[in-house]
């Protein structure tokens, strides 16, 4: 498999259309199967959104189904001093 030609284009692949019409990164492994096991949960992907300047979701997925979600809410916009993590499992 080849790499694109560019930085830029490499960079673009791993945007998606956010669940909330925003945009959001993957990290999704290239070719082959990554399954990953982090405190009990299985999982082959992750998709960060961006919903307000201080919180940040991190979206776990294994074959497409949301598995567990961590939202980190931080003091202010500048993501030194986090105020509150919280994991939900679906």
């Amino acid at each position: 498999m080849s790499l694109p030609g560019s930085q830029q284009d490499r960079e673009y692949q791993k945007f998606r259309a956010g669940s909330d019409g925003g945009s959001a990164v993957a990290v999704v492994p290239d070719g082959g199967t990554l399954n990953v096991e982090t405190a009990g949960v299985t999982w082959d992907e992750i998709v960060t959104t961006l919903p307000a300047s201080n919180v940040e979701v991190f979206t776990y997925k294994l074959a497409g189904s949301v598995v567990q979600t961590v939202t980190v809410t931080y003091e202010s916009a500048s993501k030194k001093t986090p105020l509150l993590v919280e994991k939900v499992r679906p």
